[in-house]
Order: structure tokens, then sequence, then C-alpha cells
């Protein structure tokens, strides 16, 4: 079962909170990039390649969700995404805790394999009246450079970085130890980024654990 979903775009990460409106069934699969369901199961090759909803793991995040709207009795997972419409967030219920345990895993560990994977993300930027392009590269961490020259403007590593924050409309700020506080404009909302960031540092905290461990 699917919970009815709603849009956000708050400033904050968690930003999007789902709605009471009532459940529908739902076909699940998880690959190793996306997370996609149907709303019946598909009876041609074209149905199954042409899914109700597909959301892009390493744009994801499983969270804890604690409301009156959800049923105590149902074993459910809740899934926020950071997409171009802001935060849209979907409660999934299943049949039995089993399941629902193996598909909180089953995702988080997709979701970690998928940013190693990917590893880097580019977009264009506009960076005090400049047209910048910005990359996060999982491994390196933030890269800005000028469009026309490639010269870079700055480079930080990802300890470096103590804060993010949006508008949710179209403007980042990432606030660096030191150097303090830069505004990127998207053009566009910067949800998506946002998540990927989260899910990169996620990432390497993960992979720091293992090598701790190891």
């Amino acid at each position: 079962q699917e919970q009815i979903t709603s849009h956000s775009s708050d400033s904050s990460f968690d930003s999007g909170t789902s709605s009471g409106g009532g459940w529908s069934q739902a076909l699940l699969a998880l690959t190793d990039s996306h997370i996609i369901w149907w709303e019946t199961v598909p009876a041609s090759p074209q149905q199954w390649s042409q899914p109700s909803r597909s959301l892009r793991l390493i744009q994801t995040r499983l969270v804890n969700h604690r409301s009156p709207i959800y049923q105590t009795e149902q074993y459910c997972i809740c899934i926020r995404h950071g997409g171009e419409d802001g935060v849209s967030c979907h409660v999934i219920a299943f049949d039995s805790k089993s399941d629902q345990a193996a598909w909180a895993t089953g995702v988080v560990a997709t979701t970690l394999n998928a940013a190693r994977r990917v590893k880097k993300w580019i977009t264009q930027v506009g960076y005090k009246g400049r047209n910048c392009e910005l990359t996060v590269d999982s491994d390196e961490g933030f890269s800005l450079k000028e469009a026309e020259t490639g010269n870079i403007v700055f480079s930080k590593n990802f300890p470096e970085l103590v804060n993010s924050s949006d508008d949710g409309a179209r403007l980042l700020w990432l606030e660096f130890r030191q150097s303090g506080e830069e505004e990127l404009d998207l053009g566009k909302n910067p949800k998506p980024l946002v998540f990927v960031i989260h899910t990169f540092l996620s990432a390497k905290i993960q992979q720091l654990t293992d090598s701790t461990r190891g």
C-alpha cells in the first residue's frame, strides 16, 4: 500500500509532509538506481517500462514517521524525495514486520551503493554574477569553476561543510569552515542537489564506519 503524496518546498532538508488522503495498492520494485512502482500489475512489456512513479535513489532519504494518521498496526516506511517540484513524501505499508525491515534495509543499502557508483553531480549555477559550474564529488567534495575560463573559484572538501540551506525555489547556501557562506543560484529548485549532497555525505560516513570496523 502506498499513501497519497504531497509536495513541499520548505527550506529545511526534511520538508514536506504526507497527507492523510488514504491508501492505494501498489507493486514495488527496487533497482540499483531507482525505486519504482505501478498502481496495477503491468500486463504488457510497454506497461512494465512505464511505472506510475520512479524515484532516483540518490535523491531520496528514508526517514522515521511519527504521525497519528498512520495506523499503528501497519508496518510502514517513509521515503522523502527531492525533485524539481520540491520534496515529496511517500509512505509505504507492508504486510509484515519482516517485509518492512527487509525493504528499509534494502533501500538504505542500495541508495548508499548508488551514491558510491554515481560519485559526481554537476550543475550550472550563478555565483556573484558569474556563470559557473558546480561539481559535487563524493570523494573530492565541492568545486566551483567559471564556465567560460575554467578557472577554479573555490574548492572545498566535505569535512569543511558546516551547513546547507535553500529557499525551495532556486537559491542554495553552503556554509564552509573559515570561508563562511556561499550563495549559489541554480535557476531551478535546489532540492535534488540538496538531497544528493546529503546522500553523498551518508555514503562517506558509512564508508568510514566500515573502514574503522575493518
